[in-house]
């Protein structure tokens, strides 16, 4: 008989991690092997208590004390935390697994993080700029690409060449910080002036404001994500 429960309990557990609770990570370039993932999300799915100052910042997660600035959030404010943290408030967080992922909290409350791959779409008719995490929408920001058709459409990967602060060897070493390449001279980089319409001499220009979606897509976007730049 206990051999039966025991059976049925792993049975229950495995269904539970491949089935059950699944939630999408976001993961970053700039912070290999780390899971991140809604602070609401992870809070809901625990049952833990969230609080927020007057400015619906979160401070204090379950009984840990967030410290300003000490998470990550997407462009529109929303505020992300990783594995390490939910484990530093008490979560039981298993190793990753062989198809890396993790299982947070215990068997009733809980859920599993898995990996999914990155993808972005460019739209030139758009003038805009999405990236994906599996079926996650992570980023969305307006664009400003190359004017008189400069920005070439087609299928691209990101990298392998980034920087912080590129400088442009073709047009009087202009700035363009945050740079990633996609194609040759091609990159997505910010830029300071990214009106709603193409004005570059062929890069996609990506805001510095507006939570500055240049800076997040750097460090969001792994080297061999692909990239499909359309003129849809």
């Amino acid at each position: 008989m206990s051999r039966l429960l025991f059976s049925l309990f792993a049975f229950l557990l495995m269904t539970s991690v491949v089935l059950g609770g699944a939630i999408e990570a976001i993961t970053f370039a700039a912070e290999p092997g780390k899971m991140f993932l809604p602070l609401d999300e992870a809070a809901d799915e625990l049952s833990w208590p969230v609080r927020r100052d007057d400015m619906g910042k979160a401070f204090q997660l379950k009984e840990m004390f967030l410290p300003p600035g000490s998470l990550r959030t997407l462009t529109d404010g929303t505020e992300l935390v990783n594995t390490e943290q939910l484990a530093e408030a008490g979560a039981e967080v298993s190793p990753p697994d062989a198809e890396s992922r993790v299982r947070v909290g215990g068997f009733f409350r809980g859920f599993t993080l898995v990996v999914s791959p990155q993808r972005v779409e460019v739209s030139l008719k758009k003038q805009q700029l999405r990236g994906w995490q599996g079926k996650r929408l992570v980023l969305q920001t307006r664009i400003s690409s190359g004017r008189n058709g400069r920005t070439p459409a087609g299928e691209f990967r990101a990298g392998p060449f980034r920087d912080r602060m590129h400088r442009s060897s073709l047009y009087q070493n202009a700035p363009m910080p945050w740079s990633v390449q996609i194609n040759g001279h091609v990159f997505i980089h910010g830029f300071t002036s990214v009106p709603n319409y193409p004005a570059s001499h062929g890069c996609i220009r990506v805001p510095l404001t507006e939570g500055n979606p240049a800076k997040f897509f750097y460090e969001w976007v792994l080297n061999g994500t692909p990239v499909s730049v359309t003129r849809d």
